[in-house]
Protein backbone atom coordinates (compact mmCIF):
# COMPACT_ATOMS: atom_id res chain seq x y z
CA UNK A 1 0.00 0.00 0.00
CA UNK A 2 1.41 3.40 -1.03
CA UNK A 3 2.78 5.66 1.97
CA UNK A 4 0.28 9.11 1.85
CA UNK A 5 3.00 12.23 2.54
CA UNK A 6 0.09 15.09 2.77
CA UNK A 7 2.73 17.39 1.11
CA UNK A 8 0.66 19.94 -0.24
CA UNK A 9 0.93 21.11 -3.81
CA UNK A 10 4.05 19.78 -6.07
CA UNK A 11 6.04 23.24 -6.39
CA UNK A 12 8.18 23.56 -9.69
CA UNK A 13 4.90 22.85 -11.99
CA UNK A 14 3.74 25.18 -14.45
CA UNK A 15 0.16 26.77 -12.81
CA UNK A 16 0.83 25.41 -8.70
CA UNK A 17 3.62 26.20 -7.41
CA UNK A 18 3.56 29.20 -5.15
CA UNK A 19 -0.23 29.10 -5.10
CA UNK A 20 -2.80 29.94 -2.41
CA UNK A 21 -4.95 26.97 -1.32
CA UNK A 22 -7.31 26.30 -3.48
CA UNK A 23 -10.73 27.87 -2.97
CA UNK A 24 -13.83 25.45 -1.29
CA UNK A 25 -15.24 24.08 -4.68
CA UNK A 26 -19.14 24.82 -4.55
CA UNK A 27 -21.69 22.13 -3.78
CA UNK A 28 -22.78 19.75 -6.25
CA UNK A 29 -25.37 21.51 -8.82
CA UNK A 30 -27.44 20.12 -11.48
CA UNK A 31 -25.52 22.12 -14.40
CA UNK A 32 -23.16 19.82 -13.23
CA UNK A 33 -24.80 16.83 -13.90
CA UNK A 34 -23.71 15.00 -17.22
CA UNK A 35 -26.69 13.62 -19.63
CA UNK A 36 -25.30 12.70 -22.92
CA UNK A 37 -27.33 15.39 -25.25
CA UNK A 38 -29.48 16.81 -22.50
CA UNK A 39 -27.42 20.26 -24.04
CA UNK A 40 -28.59 18.76 -27.66
CA UNK A 41 -24.97 18.60 -28.39
CA UNK A 42 -23.45 15.44 -29.37
CA UNK A 43 -21.35 15.29 -26.51
CA UNK A 44 -17.28 14.96 -26.41
CA UNK A 45 -15.10 12.42 -24.47
CA UNK A 46 -11.51 14.10 -24.25
CA UNK A 47 -8.46 11.19 -23.99
CA UNK A 48 -6.28 13.39 -21.00
CA UNK A 49 -2.68 12.40 -20.18
CA UNK A 50 -1.75 12.00 -16.68
CA UNK A 51 2.46 11.47 -16.59
CA UNK A 52 4.10 12.92 -14.47
CA UNK A 53 5.41 15.67 -17.30
CA UNK A 54 1.38 16.51 -17.82
CA UNK A 55 0.42 17.38 -14.52
CA UNK A 56 -1.27 19.55 -13.39
CA UNK A 57 -3.57 19.19 -16.40
CA UNK A 58 -6.01 21.57 -17.60
CA UNK A 59 -10.00 21.54 -17.80
CA UNK A 60 -9.84 18.33 -15.73
CA UNK A 61 -11.53 20.39 -12.58
CA UNK A 62 -14.47 21.63 -14.89
CA UNK A 63 -15.70 18.10 -15.99
CA UNK A 64 -18.89 16.84 -14.89
CA UNK A 65 -17.65 13.23 -15.99
CA UNK A 66 -14.80 11.12 -15.75
CA UNK A 67 -13.18 8.02 -16.54
CA UNK A 68 -9.72 7.40 -14.77
CA UNK A 69 -8.12 3.89 -16.33
CA UNK A 70 -4.52 2.48 -16.69
CA UNK A 71 -3.18 2.13 -20.13
CA UNK A 72 0.75 0.81 -20.42
CA UNK A 73 2.61 -0.31 -17.35
CA UNK A 74 -0.67 1.08 -15.62
CA UNK A 75 0.14 4.70 -16.32
CA UNK A 76 -3.21 6.38 -15.92
CA UNK A 77 -5.35 8.30 -18.30
CA UNK A 78 -8.26 10.09 -18.44
CA UNK A 79 -11.42 10.46 -20.42
CA UNK A 80 -12.96 13.77 -19.95
CA UNK A 81 -16.70 15.16 -21.08
CA UNK A 82 -18.86 18.29 -19.74
CA UNK A 83 -21.79 20.16 -19.08
CA UNK A 84 -22.62 23.89 -18.30
CA UNK A 85 -19.50 26.57 -18.80
CA UNK A 86 -16.61 24.23 -20.88
CA UNK A 87 -13.05 25.34 -19.52
CA UNK A 88 -10.66 27.45 -21.61
CA UNK A 89 -8.46 24.60 -22.40
CA UNK A 90 -8.62 20.54 -22.03
CA UNK A 91 -5.14 18.84 -22.21
CA UNK A 92 -2.88 17.78 -22.72
CA UNK A 93 -4.30 15.45 -25.10
CA UNK A 94 -3.01 11.87 -25.91
CA UNK A 95 -4.23 8.90 -27.55
CA UNK A 96 -6.44 6.54 -27.84
CA UNK A 97 -7.23 2.45 -26.61
CA UNK A 98 -9.28 -0.29 -27.80
CA UNK A 99 -11.44 0.33 -24.68
CA UNK A 100 -11.50 3.99 -24.72
CA UNK A 101 -13.49 3.60 -27.61
CA UNK A 102 -16.18 1.13 -26.13
CA UNK A 103 -16.20 3.60 -23.24
CA UNK A 104 -17.47 6.56 -25.72
CA UNK A 105 -19.63 4.63 -27.81
CA UNK A 106 -21.50 3.46 -24.93
CA UNK A 107 -22.22 7.26 -24.38
CA UNK A 108 -22.93 7.94 -27.73
CA UNK A 109 -19.94 10.48 -27.54
CA UNK A 110 -17.54 11.53 -30.13
CA UNK A 111 -13.91 10.77 -28.43
CA UNK A 112 -11.18 13.30 -29.11
CA UNK A 113 -7.58 11.74 -28.86
CA UNK A 114 -4.15 12.73 -30.70
CA UNK A 115 -2.41 8.78 -31.94
CA UNK A 116 -3.50 5.78 -31.56
CA UNK A 117 -2.62 2.27 -30.83
CA UNK A 118 -3.08 -0.72 -33.78
CA UNK A 119 -6.24 -2.35 -32.37
CA UNK A 120 -7.73 1.38 -32.08
CA UNK A 121 -6.64 2.36 -35.48
CA UNK A 122 -8.64 -0.67 -36.51
CA UNK A 123 -11.44 -0.49 -34.80
CA UNK A 124 -11.98 3.08 -35.72
CA UNK A 125 -11.38 2.16 -39.45
CA UNK A 126 -13.56 -1.13 -39.70
CA UNK A 127 -16.53 0.24 -37.30
CA UNK A 128 -16.44 3.89 -38.15
CA UNK A 129 -16.31 4.99 -34.76
CA UNK A 130 -17.00 8.85 -34.40
CA UNK A 131 -13.54 10.48 -33.53
CA UNK A 132 -11.37 14.21 -33.95
CA UNK A 133 -8.01 12.67 -33.77
CA UNK A 134 -5.47 15.83 -34.05
CA UNK A 135 -3.50 13.33 -36.59
CA UNK A 136 -6.10 13.75 -38.80
CA UNK A 137 -7.86 16.92 -38.01
CA UNK A 138 -5.24 19.44 -36.70
CA UNK A 139 -7.50 22.57 -36.41
CA UNK A 140 -9.09 22.13 -33.05
CA UNK A 141 -5.64 21.67 -31.45
CA UNK A 142 -2.74 23.78 -30.16
CA UNK A 143 0.59 23.28 -28.28
CA UNK A 144 1.85 24.71 -25.54
CA UNK A 145 5.61 26.02 -25.93
CA UNK A 146 6.06 26.37 -22.43
CA UNK A 147 5.91 22.50 -22.26
CA UNK A 148 7.86 19.50 -23.86
CA UNK A 149 6.13 17.71 -26.82
CA UNK A 150 4.15 15.43 -26.36
CA UNK A 151 2.66 16.54 -23.40
CA UNK A 152 1.96 19.46 -24.55
CA UNK A 153 -1.56 19.29 -26.95
CA UNK A 154 -4.64 20.96 -25.66
CA UNK A 155 -8.21 21.68 -27.23
CA UNK A 156 -11.44 23.22 -26.79
CA UNK A 157 -14.84 22.94 -26.91
CA UNK A 158 -15.75 25.83 -28.87
CA UNK A 159 -12.58 24.61 -31.29
CA UNK A 160 -13.85 20.72 -31.19
CA UNK A 161 -17.88 22.21 -32.28
CA UNK A 162 -16.71 24.06 -35.07
CA UNK A 163 -14.77 20.79 -36.74
CA UNK A 164 -17.63 19.59 -36.52
CA UNK A 165 -19.63 22.03 -38.68
CA UNK A 166 -16.72 21.33 -40.87
CA UNK A 167 -17.00 17.87 -41.21
CA UNK A 168 -20.00 16.47 -39.31
CA UNK A 169 -19.97 12.64 -37.62
CA UNK A 170 -22.53 10.86 -37.13
CA UNK A 171 -22.77 9.72 -32.84
CA UNK A 172 -25.99 9.49 -31.08
CA UNK A 173 -25.93 10.51 -27.91
CA UNK A 174 -26.13 7.43 -25.63
CA UNK A 175 -26.99 7.21 -21.82
CA UNK A 176 -24.73 7.11 -18.41
CA UNK A 177 -25.51 3.88 -15.77
CA UNK A 178 -26.53 5.36 -12.87
CA UNK A 179 -29.27 8.06 -12.22
CA UNK A 180 -29.61 10.98 -10.32
CA UNK A 181 -31.46 12.46 -7.39
CA UNK A 182 -31.59 16.12 -5.57
CA UNK A 183 -30.93 14.60 -2.40
CA UNK A 184 -30.88 10.94 -3.26
CA UNK A 185 -31.99 7.90 -0.14
CA UNK A 186 -28.72 5.93 0.03
CA UNK A 187 -29.44 4.00 3.29
CA UNK A 188 -29.02 0.64 1.52
CA UNK A 189 -28.08 -2.48 3.17
CA UNK A 190 -24.54 -3.39 3.50
CA UNK A 191 -23.66 0.78 3.26
CA UNK A 192 -20.56 1.68 4.95
CA UNK A 193 -19.36 4.98 6.43
CA UNK A 194 -16.30 5.13 3.74
CA UNK A 195 -14.78 8.23 4.52
CA UNK A 196 -11.23 7.78 2.94
CA UNK A 197 -10.51 5.65 0.12
CA UNK A 198 -7.13 4.44 -1.58
CA UNK A 199 -6.26 2.98 -5.14
CA UNK A 200 -2.87 1.92 -5.46
CA UNK A 201 -2.38 1.74 -9.20
CA UNK A 202 1.68 2.23 -8.06
CA UNK A 203 3.11 5.00 -7.90
CA UNK A 204 3.52 8.14 -9.25
CA UNK A 205 -0.40 7.15 -10.07
CA UNK A 206 -1.95 5.91 -7.10
CA UNK A 207 -4.93 7.88 -6.02
CA UNK A 208 -6.90 8.93 -2.25
CA UNK A 209 -9.83 10.23 -1.99
CA UNK A 210 -10.82 11.91 1.01
CA UNK A 211 -14.76 12.78 1.76
CA UNK A 212 -15.73 16.38 2.83
CA UNK A 213 -18.91 16.19 4.17
CA UNK A 214 -19.26 19.90 4.66
CA UNK A 215 -18.99 20.56 0.47
CA UNK A 216 -20.46 16.65 -0.16
CA UNK A 217 -17.46 16.59 -2.36
CA UNK A 218 -14.38 13.81 -2.39
CA UNK A 219 -11.26 15.38 -2.98
CA UNK A 220 -8.85 13.42 -5.06
CA UNK A 221 -4.82 13.18 -4.24
CA UNK A 222 -2.29 11.69 -6.66
CA UNK A 223 0.95 10.84 -5.35
CA UNK A 224 0.47 12.08 -2.45
CA UNK A 225 -0.59 15.29 -3.35
CA UNK A 226 -3.61 17.30 -4.00
CA UNK A 227 -4.45 17.00 -7.14
CA UNK A 228 -4.80 19.93 -8.56
CA UNK A 229 -5.93 21.76 -12.08
CA UNK A 230 -4.08 23.91 -13.60
CA UNK A 231 -5.71 26.85 -12.40
CA UNK A 232 -5.20 25.56 -8.64
CA UNK A 233 -8.49 23.55 -7.98
CA UNK A 234 -8.47 20.59 -6.61
CA UNK A 235 -10.36 18.36 -8.33
CA UNK A 236 -13.52 17.22 -6.05
CA UNK A 237 -16.00 14.56 -7.61
CA UNK A 238 -19.46 14.06 -6.04
CA UNK A 239 -19.80 10.47 -6.66
CA UNK A 240 -16.67 8.01 -7.06
CA UNK A 241 -17.81 4.81 -8.90
CA UNK A 242 -14.67 2.10 -8.54
CA UNK A 243 -15.19 -0.94 -11.44
CA UNK A 244 -12.65 -3.37 -10.72
CA UNK A 245 -11.20 -5.14 -13.89
CA UNK A 246 -8.90 -7.36 -15.87
CA UNK A 247 -5.98 -4.97 -17.06
CA UNK A 248 -2.91 -6.42 -19.08
CA UNK A 249 0.23 -5.20 -20.93
CA UNK A 250 -0.10 -6.22 -24.31
CA UNK A 251 2.56 -5.94 -27.75
CA UNK A 252 0.49 -4.50 -31.05
CA UNK A 253 2.24 -4.68 -34.03
CA UNK A 254 5.56 -4.87 -32.54
CA UNK A 255 5.03 -1.49 -29.82
CA UNK A 256 3.52 -1.83 -26.63
CA UNK A 257 0.00 -1.35 -25.73
CA UNK A 258 -2.50 -2.21 -23.15
CA UNK A 259 -6.10 -3.64 -22.89
CA UNK A 260 -8.88 -3.94 -20.47
CA UNK A 261 -11.85 -6.20 -20.83
CA UNK A 262 -14.66 -5.10 -20.66
CA UNK A 263 -17.10 -7.58 -21.93
CA UNK A 264 -17.97 -9.26 -18.59
CA UNK A 265 -19.41 -8.64 -14.91
CA UNK A 266 -17.32 -7.78 -12.01
CA UNK A 267 -17.28 -5.61 -8.64
CA UNK A 268 -18.46 -2.52 -8.20
CA UNK A 269 -18.17 0.18 -5.13
CA UNK A 270 -20.67 2.95 -5.26
CA UNK A 271 -18.43 5.77 -2.75
CA UNK A 272 -20.92 9.05 -2.22
CA UNK A 273 -22.32 11.05 0.77
CA UNK A 274 -19.38 9.30 2.85
CA UNK A 275 -20.72 5.67 2.30
CA UNK A 276 -19.64 2.74 0.25
CA UNK A 277 -21.94 0.42 -1.26
CA UNK A 278 -21.03 -2.91 -2.77
CA UNK A 279 -22.16 -3.23 -6.16
CA UNK A 280 -21.47 -5.53 -9.74
CA UNK A 281 -21.42 -3.66 -13.08
CA UNK A 282 -22.16 -5.91 -16.60
CA UNK A 283 -21.60 -5.02 -20.00
CA UNK A 284 -22.00 -7.29 -23.35
CA UNK A 285 -21.03 -6.98 -27.11
CA UNK A 286 -24.67 -5.69 -27.83
CA UNK A 287 -25.41 -3.91 -24.58
CA UNK A 288 -23.64 -0.86 -23.23
CA UNK A 289 -22.35 -0.68 -19.79
CA UNK A 290 -24.87 -1.61 -16.36
CA UNK A 291 -24.35 -0.84 -13.15
CA UNK A 292 -26.39 -2.02 -9.75
CA UNK A 293 -26.07 -2.67 -6.10
CA UNK A 294 -25.74 -6.23 -4.80
CA UNK A 295 -29.04 -6.22 -3.72
CA UNK A 296 -30.03 -5.76 -7.48
CA UNK A 297 -31.15 -2.15 -7.16
CA UNK A 298 -30.23 0.50 -9.31
CA UNK A 299 -27.26 2.67 -8.81
CA UNK A 300 -28.69 6.65 -7.73
CA UNK A 301 -26.21 9.41 -7.31
CA UNK A 302 -26.68 12.75 -5.43
CA UNK A 303 -26.29 15.75 -8.94
CA UNK A 304 -22.82 16.71 -9.55
CA UNK A 305 -19.48 15.30 -11.04
CA UNK A 306 -19.14 11.29 -11.27
CA UNK A 307 -15.46 9.66 -11.56
CA UNK A 308 -15.74 6.62 -12.48
CA UNK A 309 -11.91 4.40 -11.74
CA UNK A 310 -11.39 1.13 -13.74
CA UNK A 311 -9.57 -0.55 -11.32
CA UNK A 312 -7.12 -3.29 -12.33
CA UNK A 313 -8.88 -6.33 -9.68
CA UNK A 314 -5.15 -7.09 -8.51
CA UNK A 315 -4.45 -3.89 -7.06
CA UNK A 316 -4.38 -2.33 -3.37
CA UNK A 317 -8.03 -1.21 -2.56
CA UNK A 318 -8.94 -0.04 0.65
CA UNK A 319 -11.36 1.98 2.10
CA UNK A 320 -11.87 3.59 5.99
CA UNK A 321 -13.79 5.83 7.63
CA UNK A 322 -11.86 8.52 10.35
CA UNK A 323 -8.56 10.38 10.06
CA UNK A 324 -7.17 10.15 6.77
CA UNK A 325 -3.82 9.43 8.26
CA UNK A 326 -5.30 6.42 10.43
CA UNK A 327 -4.04 3.99 7.49
CA UNK A 328 -7.30 2.86 5.55
CA UNK A 329 -8.27 -1.26 5.91
CA UNK A 330 -8.66 -3.16 2.87
CA UNK A 331 -11.94 -3.82 2.13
Amino acid sequence: MVAWRDAGPQMGQTGVGAMAPPEAPALPEAQRTFIPGADGETPFLVVIENAPQARPQSGLADACLVYALPTEARITRFLASYCGDPPTAIGPVRSVRQYMLEIASDLGAILVHAGHSAEALASIRAQKFPVINEFWASGPFWRDPARKMPHNLYTRLDRLRAELRRKPLSARPGSVPYSMEVAPQLVLPGATPSDVVVLDYGPPYAVRYRYDAGRRRYLRDQDGRPHLDADGRQIAPASVLVAFVQWRDVMEQGAPSSKITLIGTGRLAIITEGRLVEGTWRRSKDRSLALQTAGGGPVVLPQGPVWVELFPVDRPFAASTGSPGAGPSSR
